[in-house]
This record gives C-alpha cells, structure tokens and sequence, in this order.
C-alpha cells in the first residue's frame, strides 16, 4: 500500500474521514413540542473520567442542536448492529427526525432524554459546555446516569465505514 498526499479538497477530506471506522450512535432529545427525536453522530467521544465527560459534535444549523440547547440535555446511544434503521431514520438531512414509539426503552420519561432499545449502552448527559468550531460546536456533556444493555441483547454493535453501515467480526483478534 502506498500513501499519496495531495493539496486539501472537500472531496478528498470526506474521503479520508470515511476511512475512519467509528461506532455509531444517536443523540436523543426531547423537541420543542415534548416529542421524542434523535440525530445520528460519527463524532462522538469520551472525554474524561473525573468527572464523567463525553463530547459529541452537532451542526449549530440543526434543529436538532437548538433542541439540544433549549433543555440542555442529550441521551448517547451506541448502537448495536440491529440499530440500522433508527440511525438511518436519524442521519436523514433536514428532516424532523422523531422517534417512533417502537424504537423507545419503556423507561424513557420526560426529565431524561430518550433511551433506544436497540443501544448496547445509554448515556443520560448534562450539557456542561458548548465550544463553537466552524460550522458545528463540540457539545460537552455530563454523564448523570448510565445504561448497558441485559446478557440476553445483541452487543455486537453497529459500524459505519466507508459510507455503509457493517458487521464488527469478533470471530478472530486481530495481530499487532
């Protein structure tokens, strides 16, 4: 394999942070109207552990970030492999992207964001902090309570690389 370097172009960027396998999640939140809703983000990370922190990026455009301002609080849930179609409903641009009544954990209630049945983990944050960076701000959160999915759930979570959604194989360890 060789690695050619080349001047910056929009395309190549896109192309070059595709090659980046991430786990996916989606970021819930309750609208201006109590409905449930959900945006699916790549950029997603935890931050620190004393205190608990976690970041995720959100476009300062969506309406999904001026939700998430409102009530200053968001849920992360990482998804596993079966959570394909409420990532898709979510990574659709420009839409209300509300959640469907079939995709909610039965526990979701007003004062936390909603949980998704099909995360492998929840977590319920505090917005503690906003930093603008171009034309998304990076969403500083406070875990205040967490949820990991039962021994009977399908923990083998959901991975987006090269624009398609995959299947993590946890058959062989890979060699360093």
């Amino acid at each position: 394999m060789s690695l050619l370097i080349a001047d910056v172009r929009e395309e190549d960027f896109k192309q070059a942070l595709g090659s980046f396998a991430s786990g996916v999640t989606v970021v819930t939140f309750w609208d201006a109207n109590d409905r449930p809703c959900g945006m699916t983000a790549s950029s997603f990370s935890a931050v620190s552990i004393d205190p608990l922190l976690v970041l995720v990026c959100m476009n300062r455009d969506a309406r999904s970030y001026h939700d998430v301002m409102r009530r200053r609080r968001f849920g992360v849930n990482i998804l596993s492999r079966s959570g394909v179609d409420v990532s898709s409903h979510c990574a659709r641009p420009g839409e209300d992207k509300i959640l469907l009544d079939q995709w909610l954990h039965q526990s979701s209630h007003r004062h936390s964001p909603p949980a998704l049945i099909d995360a492998i983990a929840y977590l319920d944050c505090a917005l503690q902090s906003e930093l603008p960076a171009g034309t998304h701000s990076i969403m500083i959160g406070s875990v205040e309570r967490i949820g990991m999915a039962d021994d009977h759930h399908d923990d083998n979570p959901l991975i987006y690389y090269q624009g398609r959604y995959r299947d993590l194989e946890t058959t062989e360890r890979a060699r360093a």
